[in-house]
């Protein structure tokens, strides 16, 4: 009895979770489309148009011959659509796993860059050794509906068929065993190593500093700290991209 209202907690706070997340997304979504009318907009129009809305309303009217003014899905489909796909990988299946639950709600929003997600995975590996290692959530999804079998198996992982495993590829990735260490700038990030600090991320959007050891030790509200009977201990931290000015 006490198990299952922990899971139906659980569930609350990922369905909220996700319902934040995907309205993140959505606003960020409907001010870029506003900047994209705007580009369309004249210094008359504004003069004479009594208001924003119609002003919008009339930009595909007075756009200049030969150019077409997207719809605002036409316009999502371009300009947030990292993954290249209609679809996430979510949607072909889940597993009722923690973890899954958790990244399942951040999905969308890092396909839309609202969010950047860096997950602290602490595991064995295949071989039954002990491995850990930092992994840009957004590239490796981008990478795996790229290069397939090159990167984690995102569709596989979330259905429960596979574990989630750091590697050399990842931001960084340590196999506890023999000491060896890898480290690798990704598409959103700058690796920082820092003396002070510890390790740090720069994230290459908005130019944020991020010392990701001292969040986890200093229990950021910003990381949340994840026990999967499947994946081992994860640390999942979101970053919320600031708009450049």
């Amino acid at each position: 009895m006490e198990d299952s209202q922990k899971e139906n907690t659980a569930s609350k706070v990922y369905r909220a979770e996700e319902q934040h997340y995907s309205a993140l997304a959505n606003r960020r979504q409907d001010t870029a489309y506003d900047q994209y009318l705007n580009s369309f907009i004249k210094l008359e129009d504004k003069r004479y148009l009594p208001n924003a809305n119609a002003i919008n309303q009339l930009v595909p009217l007075r756009a200049a011959v030969g150019t077409v003014v997207m719809t605002p899905t036409q316009f999502r489909g371009v300009h947030f659509s990292p993954l290249g796909t209609c679809f996430n990988f979510s949607e072909l299946g889940v597993s009722n796993d923690p973890l899954i639950m958790a990244l399942v709600a951040r999905e969308q929003p890092n396909a839309t860059k609202a969010i950047s997600t860096i997950l602290f995975v602490s595991t064995r590996d295949s071989r039954g050794f002990n491995v850990s290692g930092y992994i840009d959530f957004e590239q490796s999804l981008r990478r795996f509906r790229i290069a397939g079998s090159k990167s984690h198996p995102w569709a596989d992982i979330f259905a429960g068929r596979r574990r989630l495993e750091p590697n050399e590829q990842d931001l960084s990735f340590i196999t506890w065993s023999n000491g060896r260490l890898f480290s690798n700038d990704s598409d959103n990030y700058k690796v920082v190593p820092d003396a002070l600090k510890g390790l740090c991320f720069s994230h290459k959007g908005d130019g944020s500093m991020l010392s990701i050891e001292k969040y986890i030790t200093e229990e950021h509200p910003l990381c949340k700290f994840i026990e999967s009977p499947k994946h081992g201990s994860t640390v999942v931290y979101d970053h919320h991209v600031r708009r450049k000015t």
